[in-house]
């Protein structure tokens, strides 16, 4: 990533995932990263950060994403990713193919 916006160290969530970036008429698909953290200037909250590497991106300038959640919705984001990478493991269909 020629310009990072989010360190990217040992204690990073998830380093160089895959991810899209999408549009109403275009799609760019580039290596990501994502962070959870509690930042410093909201102790009682959990930020999720998520930066695309802007070298794959035709359609987007470099930024991060980032997202404040209270605890609640954290542990109620924790439990989606559990209940859909259980689905995803035993190879459930997708209902109406979003997995929602």
């Amino acid at each position: 990533m020629p310009i990072r916006l989010l360190d990217v160290n040992a204690y990073t969530t998830f380093d160089f995932v895959s991810g899209r970036a999408v549009g109403p008429d275009w799609s760019d698909e580039s290596a990501a990263v994502v962070d959870v953290d509690r930042p410093e200037e909201a102790p009682g909250t959990v930020r999720l950060r998520l930066e695309f590497d802007g070298a794959d991106l035709d359609h987007v300038a470099p930024h991060a994403d980032h997202l404040t959640l209270s605890p609640e919705q954290a542990r109620g984001l924790a439990a989606a990713l559990e209940r859909h990478a259980a689905s995803a493991e035993a190879g459930d269909e997708v209902p109406g193919g979003r997995g929602r």
